[in-house]
């Protein structure tokens, strides 16, 4: 059997309880044969379905939840603007480093060309 007709079948069944309906849903032509398994796994959601009550949330829990909610989110905020200072610090910090690493290296390279070469003078004369 499919795996979709399975998912097919199992969200009727959902529907028709969420609706209020009593029942398993309706397989297709000669399924029913071939999923033996679901029709227990069906009753069982329509029991637990009957047993199941809407809750409401405590007035209390929702009232300090609305204020606390504005005050996590402003802290969170101030977190990640805490890390994004600090990692740009940490990057400018590399990059300069770098940069410092690539001047010396420059340096070196040039004065290891220029070692051997004195500066040419020239004479008055010659001018």
């Amino acid at each position: 059997m499919d795996d979709r007709i399975i998912a097919d079948i199992l969200s009727e069944q959902a529907d028709r309880l969420v609706k209020g309906r009593r029942g398993t849903a309706a397989f297709p032509e000669g399924s029913a044969e071939q999923l033996p398994s679901l029709v227990p796994l069906m009753e069982l959601a329509e029991l637990v379905q009957g047993a199941l009550t809407p809750v409401e949330p405590n007035p209390a829990f929702v009232s300090r939840l609305s204020r606390q909610l504005p005050d996590m989110m402003l802290e969170g905020s101030r977190e990640m603007t805490r890390r994004a200072r600090r990692d740009i610090l940490i990057v400018a910090a590399a990059l300069g480093s770098a940069l410092s690493l690539v001047s010396a290296v420059g340096v070196i390279i040039y004065l290891i060309r220029h070692r051997g070469r004195r500066p040419r003078v020239q004479c008055p004369s010659e001018a």
